[in-house]
């Protein structure tokens, strides 16, 4: 797990796993979220997740212009002031409504954000601090204050008004909803949904990182693909695919097709030639959308893992 769970608890700081995957993430009061669910099936909702992200990110980024941030939307999933991202953005499909979520930042606490990280090094953590403050504004950066809150969520709505065409309408939940709600929540913040990936994968974790014999090991690399960002860990025997397991921070619709990849790599030789055929074959089978995540892209993250000088 990427986060120092002690010190989470520690600091009394929830710890959830989303649905839609990717990397660890910080929130807190300094950032507005907003959250879009359409029907894939609807008309207006592009075929496309990189469509569905440059379509439904129209609001957000006008609403950085319109308090005076010259921000544009970056693919596959930002939004940046100058090559720095003031935004991040997830999507997936859950019964067949794609579902986006994503933040307008007016301040970030970065010590925070790398103190609640595992880091091998406090030199590690320093570096991690150093890179996040290059690669990420805020809008107190950008003009030195902040609007009001309620202000921007108001320009925010309006925004996603204008860009869909639609009429957002204030519900309230029924208690139906709210029952749901409890229940799936229960369920979101139980340790076993936390640990999920973890616990059916102990059998492999366990093995990372040794040498088994002369014809098995274990290795581990992360790749930094124009999707996101890719970690593998793969034990090999003989050349071939023992077991895998693909993780990450991007964009893999379906997202439980990720584990039935891993169990279609299982005995494929590895060479970069050989996986990519292997995997832009099951993307087409299974119509799998993985925006700037290529079949080539994988096939060098578990290329680097293979590699004996990893181990």
């Amino acid at each position: 797990m990427e986060v120092d769970t002690a010190y989470c608890r520690l600091k009394n700081l929830p710890i959830v796993r989303r649905i839609l995957g990717g990397g660890a993430v910080y929130l807190d009061g300094d950032q507005l979220f907003y959250q879009v669910i359409a029907r894939r099936s609807d008309p207006e909702v592009p075929g496309f997740i990189e469509d569905i992200f440059k379509k439904f990110l129209a609001a957000p980024t006008k609403t950085y212009n319109d308090i005076g941030i010259s921000a544009q939307y970056k693919a596959v999933n930002d939004i940046e002031v100058h090559g720095r991202k003031i935004s991040g953005n997830g999507a997936t499909e859950i019964g067949g409504s794609a579902i986006l979520t994503g933040n307008i930042i007016f301040d970030f606490n970065f010590d925070e954000m790398t103190r609640i990280l595992k880091v091998p090094s406090e030199k590690f953590r320093d570096k991690v601090v150093k890179t996040l403050r290059e690669r990420l504004t805020t809008i107190e950066k950008e003009l030195g204050d902040s609007p009001n809150i309620d202000f921007v969520k108001r320009l925010l709505r309006e925004n996603y008004e204008t860009t869909l065409g639609i009429e957002l309408v204030k519900g309230e939940l029924s208690q139906a909803e709210a029952d749901l709600l409890k229940s799936i929540g229960e369920k979101y913040e139980s340790q076993e949904w936390l640990h999920l990936v973890e616990n059916e994968r102990q059998d492999l974790i366990r093995k990372r990182n040794m040498k088994i014999s002369e014809r098995a090991f274990v290795g581990e690399a992360t790749h930094k693909a124009p999707g996101g960002l890719v970690r593998v860990l793969v034990e090999i025997k003989d050349d071939r695919i023992e077991d895998i397991m693909i993780t990450g921070d991007f964009c893999f619709i379906p997202p439980e097709h990720v584990r039935s990849l891993e169990e279609d790599l299982r005995g494929e030789e590895v060479t970069k030639a050989s996986m990519a055929n292997r995997i832009w074959s099951f993307y087409k089978k299974y119509g799998i959308e993985a925006p700037g995540l290529t079949a080539e892209e994988v096939a060098e993250a578990i290329v680097a893992a293979s590699s004996k000088s990893n181990v």
